[in-house]
């Protein structure tokens, strides 16, 4: 069976299950939360939970109405200098093991910070470090590259926004309206999923010949963007790397050519036709392989969904087909991603806590 896969399907599922088992999930923070006035908010994380965070920033500015800003945890804990006590940190780390995510929490503790951590393993070196811990509700994800813990921790951190907006006394009903429409977009997972592995199979034996792969979003799709890049780097074992649509016109541009395979993210909005006209640039101009994740048919070779295009949550839809692109492509080049390429490189690095 294709574990990796099928956690992708099940992702869906994942994010009922968390809405439903609330109570259990947001019981540490219940008892433990004592009522602030909110500074800000700061999120830290590395790798899929940086993504996570990334994806999940402004719904939970929006819901919580105080400046929201996001770390990776090394750099927070070597250059943020100005720190307030009234601030709230919160760290995600699915396995609770990142050396780096606990150093940051320590010096937010420090500083007298209320601090959170989410983390899948209840018993995890984050826990200790953290004044209140959040599980992150998944089930077993036993493959190397995580996709329901993406979702999974989307989807904590704003149910998390708004149980502290409640115990805040800032709640609001507009805020289950959010909640309401993140579950409305991810129930498509599964369907978004299926087909496009349909999509994968006719544009395969040209992905395959990838030597370097570049992803461009903008947007509400930063995060699939950036998380986008991330899976297929670990799945494909190539070069890959991942742009904000402006940043890539400042300079990237210069290095595209026939060897280069663009993967763009074209959701709706008012970046939309700059980003076509650059595809199209790339295309005549430079000789790319350009392919494109959009609501709509476009002159490229596209895989064309009835997306929600939700203005919070549209990441969480059009990261899909990059997570199944990423698994299959993996799976017809005989490179299981699924297995550690170095079961003791955290140990060797200590970027992880044992």
């Amino acid at each position: 069976m294709d574990l990796m896969y099928e956690y992708i399907c099940e992702s869906s599922q994942v994010m009922r299950e968390i809405q439903n088992n609330q109570e259990e999930i947001f019981r540490d923070l219940h008892q433990k939360y004592q009522h602030k006035e909110m500074q800000e908010v700061i999120l830290l994380g590395s790798g899929t939970s940086y993504n996570a965070v990334l994806t999940a920033r402004d719904a939970i500015e929006r819901i919580l109405k105080v400046p929201v800003h996001m770390y990776y945890p090394v750099e927070f804990t070597d250059h943020i200098s100005v720190l307030h006590s009234s601030a709230i940190a919160i760290g995600v780390s699915q396995a609770g093991r990142s050396s780096s995510t606990i150093d940051a929490l320590q010096k937010a503790k420090k500083a007298g910070m209320t601090t959170i951590c989410l983390s899948a393993e209840k018993d995890a070196p984050i826990v200790e470090n953290a004044d209140i811990y959040i599980p992150l509700w998944i089930g077993e994800e036993s493959v190397g590259p995580k996709t329901k813990g993406y979702f999974g921790s989307v989807a904590e951190l704003v149910l998390l926004a708004k149980e502290i907006a409640k115990l805040n006394h800032s709640y609001t009903d507009d805020m289950d309206n959010i909640i309401a429409d993140m579950l409305s977009v991810t129930d498509k997972i599964r369907d978004i999923a299926e087909k496009s592995y349909s999509w994968y199979k006719g544009i395969k034996e040209q992905l395959l010949s990838s030597k370097r792969m570049i992803v461009i979003g903008y947007g509400a799709c930063m995060g699939a963007m950036s998380e986008g890049a991330l899976k297929l780097l670990e799945g494909m074992g190539c070069s890959v790397t991942g742009y904000e649509l402006e940043e890539f016109m400042h300079g990237i541009y210069h290095a595209i050519d026939q060897n280069t395979y663009i993967l763009a993210l074209g959701m709706p909005g008012r970046h939309q036709e700059r980003l076509y006209r650059l595809l199209q640039y790339l295309q005549d101009r430079k000789h790319a392989h350009i392919f494109v994740v959009s609501d709509r048919q476009t002159s490229f070779e596209t895989f064309v969904y009835p997306f929600q295009n939700d203005e919070l949550f549209s990441a969480m839809e059009y990261i899909v087909p990059l997570q199944v692109l990423a698994r299959k492509l993996s799976w017809d080049q005989g490179i299981d991603c699924c297995q550690s390429a170095d079961p003791d490189f955290h140990r060797l690095m200590e970027s992880y806590r044992y």
